[in-house]
């Protein structure tokens, strides 16, 4: 168990890397950077003033060396300045991802809650109606692109039946509100994992 825990975290940090530098490596290869939006915006900017923000910013660096740099800053947990949100990268991301996080264990918990009764009940009944049955449902759910099983819980549930609201976000803080909302995609993404755990 150890090995196979080992070989899957190298094999996630192997492609981890690879995907960041391919990013890096296609976002350096665009024409234009912040410096030049900067001069758009401010055309009194001087050569000068734009040479001294290139080397302020290591924008005069070949993109690998700006690459090992982001990389090592990364590996601090520091990821840049949003310019777009006017905080950290991390700031900005953190609301967001909390709520990522909790969308995601409560998918899981509804699929394993779903999944190992229906795989053990159809397991223990091999060739009979309840596993052929089980795996055609298995098999639609593995099947099945969550968008359009989405979709059809969001007509069902919040435009037809009109029992939970259509967004995952609630402007309400309690945590009944919050769960409430929770509950439509939480059960969508559940159901689609249940599959491929009763498999």
């Amino acid at each position: 168990m150890t090995a196979y825990l080992t070989r899957r975290l190298l094999g996630m940090a192997i492609v981890l890397v690879v995907m960041s530098f391919l990013v890096f490596m296609l976002i350096g290869l665009m024409p234009g950077d912040p410096i030049d939006l900067a001069v758009s915006a401010d055309p009194k900017l001087t050569a000068a003033d734009v040479e001294r923000l290139r080397a302020l910013y290591g924008l005069d660096q070949p993109w690998f060396s700006r690459y090992l740099a982001w990389a090592g800053q990364a590996l601090q947990g520091e990821f840049g300045y949003s310019r777009l949100f006017a905080d950290t990268v991390f700031a900005a991301l953190a609301e967001p991802l909390g709520r990522t996080i909790v969308l995601m264990g409560a998918s899981f918990i509804i699929g394993i809650a779903i999944g190992i009764p229906a795989g053990i009940a159809a397991g223990a009944r091999p060739h009979s109606k309840l596993d052929y049955t089980v795996n055609l449902i298995c098999f639609a759910g593995v099947a099945m692109p969550a968008f359009w099983l989405a979709l059809l819980m969001i007509l069902l549930f919040s435009v037809t039946l009109r029992w939970l609201p259509a967004s995952a976000v609630s402007v309400d803080p309690g945590l009944g509100g919050q769960l409430y909302h929770l509950i439509l995609p939480a059960v969508t993404l559940g159901l689609l994992q249940a599959g491929g755990v009763a498999r």
